[in-house]
């Protein structure tokens, strides 16, 4: 099988077995959320604002939300992050 990303030669390439195919999911993946890290971090050490930003959370707690300013929201976060650490997700 070629790589992800790159079509098939041949009907051959395509049948593949459901444990390569299921890895190679995986590995595309851990790439793409490495990618999405790298990314992040990069924004964060470019942006002169984030530290100014994080620290009104610490100067000013009482303008800070919290889960009971938003049940409904908290509970559908919940219920993803349960769901996405079932299907090997979020950590």
């Amino acid at each position: 099988m070629t790589d992800i990303g790159i079509p098939p030669r041949s009907p051959q390439d395509w049948d593949v077995p459901l444990p390569r195919l299921a890895a190679d999911v995986k590995a595309l993946v851990a790439r793409q959320r490495l990618a999405d890290g790298r990314a992040a971090e990069a924004h964060h050490l470019v942006d002169a604002c984030d530290p100014i930003f994080a620290t009104l959370a610490v100067a000013h707690p009482e303008a800070c939300s919290t889960c009971a300013d938003y049940p409904d929201w908290s509970a559908a976060m919940d219920a993803r992050i349960a769901t996405e650490r079932t299907r090997g997700g979020a950590s």
